[in-house]
């Protein structure tokens, strides 16, 4: 009797580790393909010294984590064709025909401020300087959250003073101020170490870039309790994502997150393997990591203690106008699949919009209910899939012209 029961428990346990190493093989090859699949060697990644060599000419920054440095340009994808961006001296995106003019207007914000996927000419900000006959100043950096726009602009301001200030940015800034790892929530940005702002006794207070130094990548695992301490997403969305071991087990936790993904890895594996076309499926994978962070900004704007901080920080900017002078703009600039949310389920940001409306002194533009109305949002937006990427040539210039309306009805120009 007992022989047998400790022979079903020998047979158990070799079971058991037949299915842990087969699950595990296959999660490490998937894992080499998809970034996002995350296990504990994400914890603490190796940083690519190629990558970093050339990160920290282009990009670094002790300040704000990274920014678009002096006199650097690059090119990528358009809706149509190759597109090409150049920044100026002051480190300012360039306004082709503009540059050399006084300027009224200078802008602040991510990606979609400095208008990724278009041309210098086709910006959005260079459309506001056809419509002013003036310059208007660009200094939007790709995956800025707004308290890094915020300290950008009190850097920038000084020496690069403007009538009005347009502080731009997209809905999933909520998630961005959270963060101070991009890693944490954007599995695979790696170089992505960034200042964030806390609250504490009700004010607000900045937590420094704890990757201030160049030298300090190298060991930056030394400063992991700290950044663990201080990103929202480290124990919120990292850990409760990583795959370990028993990795049997820690597959189960997000089943139809992890299924999916291994699924669509494998079966795009195969096909390539096979020199079958897999353009129609290659998506798919970042379909479902899009969709889960787009639940994470719209359950933030449902949470109190998210929507208060984004609210001090836009404060913050507007003190810093009755300060420096300047008349405060803010708006938020809807990526396509906010628009597609909001048009299937609930405006999720508009309660938290009509509460900017208390901020005395911030004038509060509105893009997103014109572009609701709009029937083909793929004219808009660079990228033919759900998640769309930046606004097009065409949705650039139709940005500007509803910004041109709203400041003419506020009487600002």
């Amino acid at each position: 009797m007992l022989i047998d029961i400790l022979l079903s428990i020998v047979i158990g346990i070799v079971i058991f580790f037949i299915i842990e190493l087969t699950i595990q093989k296959i999660v490490f090859s998937v894992r080499e393909q998809f970034p996002w699949l995350i296990t504990e060697k994400d914890e603490i990644p190796n940083l690519s010294k190629d990558g970093l060599a050339k990160f920290i000419p282009h990009g670094f920054d002790s300040e704000l984590g990274w920014v678009r440095k002096p006199l650097t340009s690059n090119q990528e994808k358009g809706k149509h064709s190759t597109t090409e961006w150049n920044v100026d001296k002051n480190s300012a995106r360039k306004n082709p025909s503009f540059d050399n003019l006084n300027s009224l207007i200078s802008c602040y914000g991510d990606s979609f401020t400095f208008s990724r996927q278009v041309n210098d000419d086709e910006t959005w900000p260079h459309y506001l300087s056809k419509s002013l006959n003036s310059n208007v100043l660009n200094f939007g950096v790709g995956n800025y959250g707004i308290d890094q726009s915020l300290l950008r602009l009190k850097r920038e301001f000084p020496t690069n003073k403007t009538e009005i200030v347009v502080l731009a940015v997209v809905p999933e800034t909520i998630c961005r101020i959270l963060s101070i790892w991009k890693h944490y929530y954007e599995y695979g940005n790696t170089f992505g170490f960034k200042p964030r702002f806390i609250i504490k006794e009700n004010k607000l207070v900045q937590l420094k870039n704890p990757i201030d130094n160049i030298s300090k990548f190298e060991h930056y695992e030394d400063y992991l309790e700290y950044i663990k301490a201080n990103d929202f997403f480290y124990k919120n969305k990292f850990l409760k994502e990583k795959i370990s071991f028993p990795y049997s087990i820690t597959v189960l936790k997000n089943f139809r997150r992890n299924f999916e993904i291994i699924s669509w890895v494998r079966k795009i594996k195969q096909l390539k393997k096979r020199k079958k076309d897999f353009s129609k499926i290659e998506w798919n994978t970042m379909k479902i990591i899009m969709q889960i962070n787009l639940n994470w900004r719209v359950n933030l704007f449902q949470d109190l203690h998210s929507c208060k901080l984004l609210k001090m920080i836009i404060q913050e900017y507007v003190n810093y106008s009755k300060e420096m002078n300047f008349k405060p703009i803010f708006i938020f600039l809807p990526q396509k699949d906010d628009l597609m949310f909001i048009k299937n389920n609930f405006h999720f940001f508009k309660e938290f919009q009509n509460e900017l409306k208390s901020i005395e002194d911030l004038t509060l533009l509105d893009v997103t209910d014109n572009l609701l109305h709009e029937k083909n949002l793929d004219d808009f937006y660079s990228d033919d899939n759900d998640y769309g990427g930046h606004f097009t040539k065409y949705g650039n210039k139709t940005i500007s012209e509803l910004i041109i309306g709203q400041l003419k009805n506020f009487n600002l120009i």
